[in-house]
């Protein structure tokens, strides 16, 4: 394996990571957001009793649920305008680029605009409403552009970019439950606290601008992405499209029944393969680039193959749902499931004291009442188990077929169901913390197990071209965001109005 591979597959997790940072950093520090027209309105002080109270009551009350509801809209609008033709036609590191700039943008804006004071409430208001908005759609770009850009490439980097989101919610849970027992409940604390996620998300976003730049350098990106070419790599790509036909003869005499190894080559296999054709290749790469250098235009004149195969007929998105569709619907009812119960509904299961009624109230007037552990724990069983399920999704032997996976993810929205259901509805029956604890570990490991299965079908499916694999990645990020969205609604519909 060369060191290529590596750092491209390194590059998959970490960017993975850093996707939804910024979106977590808005739902990881709640107090903050419930009195940010505090914050905004006093630089400092160490008697929160004198913070001047809240005119509009309501909306700081129920700010989880609207920061939410102000996210999920334009992830739900936008998700439409990531499929549409122009957008696709946009270079995939551009738009990658412009995500992770607006999420910077987003999330920088919220502690800075109260790191003065003398902020009105209205303006504070306009400040988390338009940071939630741009938030909402930059996450929305920049997961689209990413899923877009490692569904052109070999399947592993899929599901390595698939376990790096994994990582970044357990991650996420770990830093808040230190950072909750490590730092009080009063203004300097919980201002700490905010400053730490929002800090941690916009370097992840300047470390996803900087890995989207140098993607560039990478032969074997140039090599796979067309929208990371340059005029000298047309003559190499041509090439090694000659090779991956020469190896695909070779294996179609060896085991004509394999038309799945055909269609994804040995390059996917080993990728130490395709570095051996780009090094065949390199020289006749430089003899081109230098023409184009001195400003010939011999590069212009070398048409690729597969460029041609492009230019007879450019792929639809409906092509491609065609082709793929039995994965999406799987994934997107997959992440409605997930969103459904988690984390709300989920967290209705607990266990149910009267005694503790009384426990939210602060004995100190000068601080806030401290944020609970236990749900906070319930939560990292979920994304703990999501990263192991995403983790195992990484290993081909342990794939299951992929025509069960739609038993599989029917099975597990029962399994899940059930459990939650009675511990919500009849607490009497189940009350108790192990219920949610259990069924969250549950959920989580199928939830990013299914995700990396149904990515990994969807974007490696044969009867897929080389472009259209790329559309494919968009395709599935269409359907993860219309299960997440659908069920977070619903979710919130349910816990308004039933609970």
């Amino acid at each position: 394996m060369s060191l290529e591979v590596v750092l491209i597959y390194a590059s998959a997790a970490v960017l993975g990571l850093c996707c939804l940072f910024a979106y977590n950093s808005f739902l990881s520090s709640p107090t903050y957001l419930e009195h940010y027209y505090q914050f905004a309105a006093v630089k400092h002080t160490d008697d929160v009793s004198t913070l001047p109270a809240a005119k509009n009551k309501s909306f700081w009350t129920n700010i989880s649920t609207w920061v939410t509801v102000l996210m999920m809209v334009p992830m739900f609008l936008l998700q439409f305008l990531m499929l549409s033709p122009w957008v696709l036609r946009q270079k995939v590191q551009h738009r990658m680029i412009v995500g992770a700039a607006l999420s910077l943008m987003a999330v920088l804006i919220v502690p800075v605009c109260a790191a003065s004071g003398g902020v009105s409430e209205g303006a504070s208001m306009a400040v988390l409403i338009v940071a939630c908005l741009v938030t909402g759609g930059a996450t929305t770009t920049l997961e689209s552009a990413l899923y877009a850009f490692f569904g052109s490439l070999p399947t592993k980097y899929m599901t390595g970019f698939v376990m790096g989101g994994g990582f970044s919610g357990s991650i996420n849970s770990v830093l808040r439950i230190v950072i909750t027992v490590g730092l009080p409940p009063t203004f300097a604390g919980v201002k700490t606290s905010a400053v730490i996620f929002f800090s941690i998300g916009m370097a992840l976003m300047v470390v996803t601008v900087a890995l989207a730049v140098l993607m560039g350098y990478s032969p074997m990106i140039r090599s796979y992405c067309r929208d990371y070419r340059r005029p000298g790599d047309v003559a190499r790509c041509a090439h090694e499209e000659d090779a991956a036909k020469a190896r695909a003869r070779d294996l179609d005499h060896a085991t004509p029944e394999n038309s799945h190894s055909m269609q994804e080559p040995a390059m996917e296999q080993d990728a130490e393969e395709m570095m051996c054709a780009v090094t065949a290749a390199q020289k006749l790469d430089d003899e081109i680039t230098q023409a184009v250098a001195a400003g010939e235009s011999a590069s212009n004149d070398v048409q690729d193959p597969r460029e041609e195969e492009e230019e007879e007929g450019e792929p639809s998105v409906f092509a491609v749902a065609r082709k793929i569709w039995p994965m999406m619907v799987c994934l997107s009812f997959n992440m409605f499931t997930t969103l459904v119960l988690f984390p709300g509904i989920g967290l209705h299961a607990m266990h149910q004291d009267p005694a503790a009624a009384t426990d939210g109230a602060s004995a100190d007037t000068k601080s806030w009442a401290a944020e609970s552990l236990m749900p906070m724990v319930i939560i990292l069983m979920f994304n703990g188990g999501d990263t192991i399920g995403r983790l195992v999704a990484n290993f081909r032997r342990l794939w299951c077929p992929e025509r069960f996976v739609p038993v599989v993810v029917i099975a597990r929205a029962i399994a899940c169901v059930i459990p939650l259901a009675l511990g919500v509805c009849t607490p009497k029956v189940i009350n108790s913390n192990a219920n949610p604890i259990v069924v969250f570990l549950v959920l989580g490991i199928t939830n990013g197990y299914l995700i990396g299965l149904t990515m990994a079908y969807g974007s490696s499916d044969p009867r897929l071209t080389n472009k259209e694999r790329a559309i494919s990645g968009a395709c599935l990020c269409f359907a993860l965001l219309v299960g997440t969205t659908s069920g977070s609604v619903l979710s919130l519909l349910i816990l308004t109005f039933a609970m």
